[in-house]
């Protein structure tokens, strides 16, 4: 058994105590009155109405349709969207060869784990500016892309990109 000294001793509360405690108590409910603050409740907002999708940037004509397509592509590349495979000409060299290896899904999903960490912030916000139009060909050389952030060489993607349109948007064949 412990010494008496090291047991504290319980004082329980008068019960005229408990019962002042429990009328303050149910007196802070506020008042019943109909002069009593009602609770804000913000008005029903209206329905929204559907809107137009906006066009896809890459369905545009000439170098600036083409810029963009290539553009959102690096971009979800580097985050590894497979929805950017829509810019992506199917059985093209660019498909076929790396890193999409005949599988653009499976190639941009895998390519952040790919990319060293300087390489995927900058291709995050690489903005495309130059390029020329060659026929029915865009061409955009490596020198084209520019970044804010982060580092990359020629060699963490290539020399030039050759883009083609299909029936609706740019997309890269080369």
């Amino acid at each position: 058994m412990a010494h008496p000294s090291l047991v504290r001793s319980i004082r329980v509360a008068p019960p005229v105590t408990l019962l002042v405690v429990a009328l303050l108590a149910a007196a802070c409910g506020g008042d019943d009155s109909d002069k009593a603050e009602k609770v804000y409740t913000p008005p029903p907002t209206p329905k929204a109405t559907p809107t137009a999708a906006a066009p896809d940037p890459a369905s545009g004509e000439g170098i600036e349709g083409a810029r963009a397509a290539l553009q959102a592509f690096l971009r979800g590349q580097a985050a590894g969207d497979e929805a950017v495979c829509r810019y992506v000409a199917p059985d093209s060299p660019f498909f076929k060869g790396p890193p999409i290896g005949g599988d653009c899904a499976i190639g941009v999903k895998n390519m952040p784990h790919v990319l060293r960490p300087q390489e995927r912030q900058a291709l995050r916000t690489v903005v495309v500016t130059g390029g020329r139009l060659k026929g029915e060909e865009a061409v955009i050389p490596f020198s084209a892309l520019h970044w804010t952030a982060g580092s990359m060489t020629e060699k963490t993607l290539q020399a030039r990109f050759t883009l083609r349109r299909d029936e609706e948007n740019w997309q890269i064949f080369r």
